[in-house]
């Protein structure tokens, strides 16, 4: 069973609801997660171990980055859409790596990043122009009106990974009238992981570079944790706003 593209509801998301549910359904389970994510999982900290070999200076420094970030979009995907496709379609298990939607999923996640990454660079680039303290004041802000953008527009990740994909103003104009409150979900449902990571990398930091190794494995755990998370509260808004507008 799948849901459609929908207009925007009229209803105001409960955000308390929403969360809740998004991490109860990830906890009870757990195994399922670990189990969809561990082959991912393994490939993108393998990626990762691999970038932090590459020689240093500026060159080395970016190289390892697009190794990473690449392996990231690509890999930790396939883990995001199986996820996806639990929650709105109960599919558990499959034989194949790559599941269906994922080509959809990753042509959205390209739409997003790539508007983000060439946003960003135009806003480093203004930053840099005189007169620097305005220039550097506009640029943050539109950072974050970036980065709020594109939280607008999440609601782009289920229906791909479902084999639906909509369009971005379709999904910017599904949550007419509760972006807010979309944004708080997406806050409230990562902050927890977000500060974890943080914790983790900073006493990884403290130790030698093979427990550091430890420590980055752990903080990857906690990563696609959090992606599981999201990916619960996205398909169930998804399914809620279908659900509101007749869909399902």
């Amino acid at each position: 069973m799948s849901y459609p593209s929908a207009s925007p509801r009229a209803s105001q998301i409960d955000v308390i609801d929403q969360v809740g549910r998004a991490y109860r359904l990830v906890f009870d389970r757990m195994q399922l997660v670990a189990e969809m994510a561990l082959l991912p999982y393994l490939i993108v900290l393998g990626t990762q171990l691999v970038a932090l070999l590459m020689p240093g200076g500026v060159i080395g420094s970016i190289l390892a980055a697009l190794i990473h970030g690449i392996a990231f979009i690509v890999f930790a995907s396939v883990f995001y859409v199986r996820w996806h496709r639990f929650v709105l379609l109960g599919e558990s298990a499959s034989d194949v790596f790559i599941p269906p939607g994922w080509m959809e999923f990753l042509i959205a996640e390209i739409k997003v990043v790539g508007i983000l990454v060439v946003g960003w660079l135009v806003l480093v680039m203004l930053a840099s122009v005189p007169p620097i303290f305005l220039t550097v004041v506009l640029s943050t802000v539109g950072g974050i009106a970036l980065a709020l953008a594109a939280v607008r527009v999440s609601l782009i990740f289920p229906a791909a990974a479902i084999g639906e994909p909509i369009g971005l103003r379709t999904a910017w104009d599904q949550v007419e009238g509760n972006f807010w409150r979309l944004f708080a979900c997406v806050l409230a449902a990562y902050f927890p992981f977000a500060i974890a990571e943080l914790i983790v990398g900073a006493i990884g930091a403290l130790f030698p570079s093979l427990l550091w190794i430890v420590f980055e494995a752990l903080a990857l755990a906690l990563t696609f944790a959090g992606m599981a998370v999201i990916a619960t509260l996205l398909s169930q808004l998804y399914r809620d706003i279908g659900a509101n507008n007749g869909g399902g």
